[in-house]
């Protein structure tokens, strides 16, 4: 932690990343229980030499530097004290108030947790919020079930090989593994292919099947002994979610208790009735002919959340809620990978492996490491914000949020023409998502445009070398937008996102006459005309300004006589905010100037086809 992250940190409040302590003597007793916290959860920094009081921060210093800081790191590494060794960085500070040591203690690896004290594995804390709270029983069986070397799902099971498969399931995979590894299944029957592919296993001379066997394809009451719970649980709201409640009605539900085969089938067909847009489904494959970008990352996620949720936990149920604005996927059960490697190529540890191949083998799980930036990438090429993940390690949980709001809007589309910089697209839509947020981490970048790490980190390099950022904290890899930026559109933003607001050009500026290239050409700075959203007139410009046109053609096509009013109030406002240029610029009063649109207003116009042309969410639920 650097000397200006900690002044940061001072001014803000105690969260899931930092926990102050006074500790101007001694090491404090309850020290300890905040590393047990952040080690199981996603780490975090602990700073002695700070005292909080009626919710405000203030250094008061530590004593003795060396021997504090030597007091706990030698307590940390008493195995005695700590249940595992935890690398732990630190750091002084000398303020001009006193000394502050800040130590960071990293999130522990999944085959370490729970991390407890005392030798006592109900002394295990994990992090909520800015408290260190005790874990539960049930919090402590995830941790155990996770840190083992046997995966849970391959546990082989004592149960009847004859009776716990269910026979439509065993003959429909094998039907989909035969169409997808053509030549593969030479197996002279049902018993036979289940060994091979590890659905049946050999012990003590006797076949068993697999825990991920029965949750796969096995009869609906050996899943239920298995599982004592629902698979999944699909509702249907016909609300927004800012609008849901415990006390709300779905408007449709289904809930499955049945194996993972059917789950899958039975989640499609709840998607196929409720869609709007009729589409045909492959019989074999449930994928839809098409494929449109729509339903893969609905397919996606859906086959993510049966195939990534924590089995053995008996009280929480994955869910999918579909609203209006959004649709909702929740699992018990943490991803193990982090947002940002999460959206990176290539294989990551999983909590069913033996699930995950299963469907794999037939084609209903992508290669390693495709499935969430199926999601992404999908929801992109629908001009949608990206989906949000919430991977909760104190929970551990899961949740996919698949908004249908566009990321880029009118007011943004004129922010940006306003500023004369020439973005490419991928430049464009973290631009957009700054004016929303305010900042954007490495991962946001990677979410919004499908690009590696090195490439995204050149991307915002490159928005900094305009400046257009400024580098938030290079440690975590955040930016902000620029300070003249930030104090120019972000209030503007905001002000605006209520659709409901008169629409307006802004003020017209004094003074402009029939020579408006003129005067855009030579005052452009002191124009104050600050467009947050086009007026009926101005779209009917945009829309006649994709050829260049007169400003005899314009007034026509938009139906005004009066010259000077139409400069100043529509025309005039479109040049300032980089909607529309001369095609002469340098010759303001030639009887041959032009107007026509910028790549801003070509893309101003093409977003208002769009919403013309599809007013109601595409996404069809």
């Amino acid at each position: 932690m650097t000397k200006d992250e900690l002044l940061a940190k001072l001014q803000s409040i105690e969260w899931s990343d930092i926990e102050f302590k006074e500790a101007t003597w001694a090491v404090p007793k309850d020290a300890l229980s905040t590393v047990s916290a952040f080690a199981n959860t996603e780490g975090g920094h602990i700073v002695f030499g700070v005292k909080q009081a009626n919710g405000k921060f203030t250094t008061t210093g530590v004593t003795n530097a060396d021997k504090m800081q030597n007091d706990f790191l030698g307590q940390v590494r008493d195995s005695n004290k700590v249940s595992v060794f935890l690398p732990i960085d630190g750091t002084v500070h000398d303020l001009a108030e006193g000394t502050v040591l800040a130590f960071y203690i990293p999130e522990a690896q999944r085959h370490q947790k729970p991390v407890y004290l005392d030798g006592n594995p109900k002394k295990a804390h994990i992090r909520r919020g800015g408290r260190d709270d005790t874990c539960t029983g049930d919090e402590l069986l995830r941790f155990i079930r996770d840190a083992s070397n046997i995966r849970y799902d391959a546990e082989p099971l004592d149960v009847d090989v004859t009776r716990c498969f269910d026979e439509s399931s065993v003959r429909w995979y094998r039907t989909r593994f035969a169409a997808s590894n053509p030549g593969r299944d030479t197996a002279a029957d049902d018993t036979a292919f289940l060994r091979t592919w590890g659905f049946l296993v050999e012990q003590g001379g006797v076949l068993r099947p697999t825990r991920a066997a029965i949750l796969v394809l096995g009869s609906g009451e050996y899943v239920r002994q298995v599982l004592p719970r629902m698979v999944t649980d699909m509702q249907l709201y016909r609300n927004a979610s800012t609008e849901y409640d415990s006390a709300v009605r779905w408007a449709d539900r289904l809930t499955v208790e049945d194996n993972l085969i059917k789950a899958w089938q039975a989640i499609v067909e709840f998607y196929f009735r409720h869609s709007e847009r009729p589409f045909a489904v492959d019989a074999s494959t449930l994928r839809r002919d098409d494929d449109p970008p729509d339903y893969i990352s609905f397919r996606e996620a859906a086959i993510n959340l049966l195939i990534h949720q924590d089995f053995g936990d008996t009280t929480r149920v994955p869910v999918i809620r579909f609203f209006r604005d959004q649709t909702e996927f929740f699992n018990p059960g943490d991803a193990f990978a982090s947002r940002e490697q999460l959206l990176d190529p290539g294989d990551k540890e999983v909590r069913n492996p033996s699930i995950v191949n299963a469907f794999r083998r037939i084609g209903l799980s992508d290669q390693g490491g495709t499935g969430v930036r199926a999601i992404f990438d999908g929801w992109r090429q629908l001009g949608y914000l990206p989906p949000e993940i919430e991977n909760h390690r104190a929970e551990k949980s899961f949740r996919l949020r698949l908004r249908k709001e566009k990321l880029i809007t009118e007011a943004q589309l004129l922010a940006q023409a306003s500023l004369g910089a020439h973005l490419s697209e991928h430049e464009a839509a973290v631009f957009a998502l700054l004016m929303r947020n305010g900042q954007v981490d490495l991962a946001d970048i990677k979410a919004l445009t499908g690009l590696t790490g090195a490439q995204a980190l050149d991307l915002a390099q490159r928005l900094t070398v305009q400046v257009l950022t400024e580098p938030l904290s290079e440690a975590a890899h955040t930016w902000r937008l620029a300070p003249h930026l930030r104090t120019r559109f972000t209030a503007e933003l905001t002000d605006n996102a209520d659709e409901n607001q008169p629409s307006g050009a802004g003020a017209a500026a004094t003074g402009v006459t029939d020579q408006v290239t003129d005067q855009v050409a030579s005052e452009q700075a002191e124009l104050d005309q600050s467009l947050d959203r086009l007026t009926e007139v101005q779209w009917r410009i945009v829309s006649y300004a994709d050829a260049p046109r007169s400003l005899a053609e314009l007034m026509t096509h938009a139906g005004y006589r009066q010259r000077p009013h139409f400069v100043a109030a529509h025309l005039a406002p479109l040049l300032t905010g980089g909607v529309l240029r001369p095609t002469i610029p340098d010759k303001p009063r030639s009887s041959l100037q032009r107007y026509v649109l910028t790549e801003a207003g070509i893309q101003l116009k093409l977003l208002r086809e769009q919403t013309v042309a599809k007013p109601n969410d595409e996404n069809g639920h």
